[in-house]
């Protein structure tokens, strides 16, 4: 199998080269790109074809939605075009040589904002919170109040469609299994890891979240909601420049962070680092009721449990590109993280029947887990011909590591009988490392189409060893029953062709993805030697279509298959005892599960957008709540929480997106989804069915006052619905944000202050019933915080931005969940 994969990767890029070089044909046309400072189209900009000589107008054209315009049949001569849009300064392209017997393609035309003063009064074009693109949606977090101060996690939380549950799971317009990359690498680390780092990352470390619905056949296939891009600062000057932030908050417990960021540009080197801290102390409280059925009566069970928690995070970054030339451009970046997590609890669990309580237990737990992080990156990127054909390579290696001890005290009160206490710990050390080489090729072709094509080689492995021990009579006994040690390989070769082309009114992208998957799984539980090896090849066609018909209107329509393979973490066939009664468990059983995501979108006067979109999934995996068995006692009041493949899945959704400005100092952005989820499984051999419709709003109005005053009130509101995530049954949530911002020294310091959750109303509740079983949360936490923030920007402010690039450990850096 991997020889015949070898093979028919190399035929692949073969055909794909003998199809380059067969697409070049002779035109005398020409074609480019209006882009605005941050490299983000401009659409529908003017673009004017004058002659060299004396600036005479040749032809006109109307940039598309994408900043693309285009001039067909010009004759030879020297030109220059320019191009200018509303709110911006005018901008030329250098001279154009025209012969009449090849395509031109210009370099990307930049427009700046145009900043002019009358009398008092400074007119400057400001990016929105929210942008709306045509591919996707951008949070332009530095524009956000309400922000400052913050962690990532709770940034993501404002993003519109984004919706993260009690267990840190996130969903993007009511699907789960959303990939999430920074800077357009995946995070490769389990669930609780990555909500961990995303929490311990300030919000002030964050340029811009990127909400991806349908990706292309570009990116890896891996994912079946789509993917999440955060893209961290890159300070965007020649010379010398940098800023520094101080942030601290209060609620019921407190956190603090504080950040560096430097940068230094010349002609040959951009070199950029940053350095941050952050520090955060946090409460949960749980609660939780079970209604066993038995035979003969009702077993009623009560849970609390309240959990102190504590994270404590360095992180630091470091990058070079080296510019060989203006064509070719080498890169090195490097990242890494250290965490230290505490979480202290104490949990009391009432057995009874549903009139009275007869018997306690006690639980108390320590845990501890130390996690290490890091990720290096070299990357070429070359521009091969004045035509526009690219060439970028990336290779990167990464390692996850994580150290986690637990001590469990419990003990059992029945009446005046107190049983002996009983002392379990366990050390999980798991270590996740990550090998890939990635290359992509782009060819432009005649009359604005373009051709790319890619191949991708990544190697992961990861080694869970988990290990338990009971205190008896003095001495420690290894638990052969709860200990389990196991390894996860996975070798997936991919291949990729990606054809686009746009036309006067229509732009059209088409493409086909192949992924060959090799994976084994070896488990020694139980002093047994369990091996799982399989194969697999999947195709994952791709196709997008835009229509303009007119300024006003932008019509869409997009479909891709996905998968998303089962996660390292939930193919570990261990099961962990959270107490007496509540476990979780792997399955190295699970299979990938598939979607297909078809999305209708419309987008009028560029500002309002809705779109109807559909998603099937097959094999969907989520963690079911089933009854369990003590394997040493017997016991059957076992709850256990296991990944399982749900049969099917339906997701439909309608979506609607607008950002308005009511008055030049009053700016508004709604958006609104309403979903239905339906789910088909088997729980215990019972058939479950369960679906729901949802309603999701969120809207932010932005003040913007005299004297460099401004506020932003937001919020949000989720209504009940069935979860992915257990398939609970939750209750509506949601909360009211308010914050103010002051810029300072000629707005080169910003203070901010905000209070997030002002009402108290975020928490999580919900009920989950199937069989005998019938199951109550809630879950509250520090939601309600107040936070103040300093920022001081320093430095050559005037000069142009550092490369901002992805890199190639994609769908590797988010599958450790």
């Amino acid at each position: 199998m991997k020889t015949n994969m070898k093979i028919l990767v190399v035929t692949f890029i073969a055909m794909t080269f003998t199809s380059i070089v067969n697409a070049q044909t002779k035109s005398s046309h020409i074609s480019g790109k209006i882009t605005d400072a941050a490299k983000a189209p401009v659409p529908f900009a003017t673009a004017t074809l004058l002659k060299a000589q004396d600036s005479s107008l040749v032809k006109g054209a109307i940039a598309d939605l994408n900043g693309v315009y285009s001039f067909e049949n010009i004759i030879p001569g020297k030109y220059i075009i320019a191009a200018i849009n509303m709110g911006m300064a005018k901008n030329y392209s250098a001279v154009l040589v025209v012969d009449g017997n090849k395509h031109i393609a210009v370099p990307d035309i930049l427009l700046h904002a145009d900043t002019k003063k009358l009398s008092t009064v400074e007119i400057i074009k400001k990016k929105p919170f929210i942008e709306q693109r045509a591919d996707k949606t951008i949070v332009n977090v530095e524009k956000s109040i309400v922000g400052a101060g913050s962690t990532a996690m709770e940034v993501l939380q404002k993003a519109p469609g984004v919706v993260v549950d009690k267990d840190d799971n996130i969903s993007l317009k009511g699907k789960s299994g959303v990939n999430v990359m920074i800077d357009g690498k995946m995070v490769n680390m389990t669930s609780q890891d990555l909500a961990q780092y995303l929490k311990s990352m300030p919000s002030s470390n964050v340029e811009q979240i990127e909400l991806i619905s349908n990706p292309s056949s570009k990116y890896d296939a891996s994912g079946t909601a789509g993917i999440i891009n955060i893209k961290l600062k890159k300070n965007k000057n020649y010379g010398t420049n940098g800023n520094f932030t101080l942030s601290g908050g209060k609620g019921v417990k407190e956190r603090y962070n504080a950040a560096l960021f430097l940068n230094h540009r010349n002609k040959n080197f951009n070199i950029f680092g940053n350095l941050s801290r952050y520090y955060q102390t946090q409460y949960e409280h749980l609660r939780l009721s079970r209604d066993n059925e038995e035979k003969d009566r009702t077993i009623h069970m009560k849970q609390i449990n309240d959990l102190d928690k504590k994270y404590d995070n360095y992180s630091g970054k470091i990058g070079m590109d080296y510019f060989i030339n203006k064509n070719h451009t080498l890169g090195f970046m490097a990242d890494g993280t250290l965490s230290n997590w505490i979480g202290n609890g104490d949990g009391s669990t009432k057995i009874g029947d549903l009139n009275s309580f007869d018997s306690t237990l006690l639980t108390t737990t320590d845990n501890k887990a130390n996690w290490d992080r890091y990720t290096v990156n070299v990357n070429y990127k070359g521009k091969l011909d004045t035509l526009g054909k690219e060439l970028n390579i990336d290779l990167d290696i990464a390692r996850n590591k994580n150290d986690m001890k637990s001590h469990i005290y419990s003990l059992y009160e029945k009446g005046q009988m107190v049983s002996d206490p009983t002392f379990v710990r366990n050390y999980q050390p798991a270590t996740i490392d990550i090998r890939t080489a990635k290359l992509d090729y782009t060819h432009p072709l005649k009359n604005g189409a373009k051709f790319e094509a890619g191949v991708k080689l990544s190697w992961v492995t990861s080694d869970n060893d988990v290990r338990f021990d009971s205190l008896r009579k003095e001495s420690w006994v290894y638990d052969t029953i709860r200990s389990n040690h196991f390894v996860y390989k996975e070798n997936v070769n991919a291949a990729y062709l990606n054809f686009s082309k746009n036309w006067k009114k229509w732009s059209l992208q088409a493409g086909l993805r192949m992924e060959q998957t090799n994976i084994s799984g070896v488990s020694t539980a139980h002093k047994q030697h369990q091996e799982n090896d399989s194969s697999y090849i999947n195709l994952f066609p791709s196709i997008f279509i835009s229509y303009n018909p007119s300024e006003k209107n932008t019509f869409g329509f997009s479909y891709s298959r996905r998968l998303q393979r089962p996660s390292y973490e939930n193919l570990n066939p261990f099961e962990l005892f959270l107490d007496n009664y509540t476990t979780t468990a792997g399955n190295p059983g699970l299979k990938p599960q598939y979607m297909d995501n078809f999305e209708i979108s419309h987008t009028f006067h560029s500002f309002l957008t809705t779109s109807i979109s559909y998603g099937h999934t097959k094999d969907g995996i989520t963690r079911i709540i089933e009854p369990g068995i003590d394997p040493v006692s017997g016991d059957t009041l076992i709850l256990r929480y296991k990944y399982q493949n749900v049969a099917v899945r339906h997701n439909y959704s309608f979506n609607v997106s607008a950002p308005y400005e009511i008055k030049k100092w009053w700016n508004v952005y709604t958006t609104m989804s309403l979903y239905y989820n339906s789910f088909k499984t088997n729980v215990s051999g019972d058939p479950l069915e369960v679906s729901s419709a949802a309603f999701y709003a969120q809207m932010q109005h932005t003040f913007s006052l005299p004297k460099d005053y401004s506020i932003q009130l937001s919020g949000e509101y989720i209504s009940p619905q069935v979860t992915d995530e257990g398939l609970m049954r939750m209750h509506a949530m949601g909360g009211v944000e308010l914050g103010f911002k002051k810029q300072l020294w000629d707005k080169k310091a910003t203070i901010t202050l905000n209070v997030q959750d002002i009402f108290r109303t975020y928490r999580f509740t919900g009920d989950f019933k199937n069989g005998n079983r019938h199951v109550i949360l809630s879950n509250t936490w520090d939601s309600r915080m107040v936070r103040a923030s300093f920022t001081y920007r320093f430095g050559n402010k005037n000069v142009k931005e550092a490369r901002q690039r992805s890199t190639g450990a994609q769908a590797e850096l988010n599958r450790a969940q």
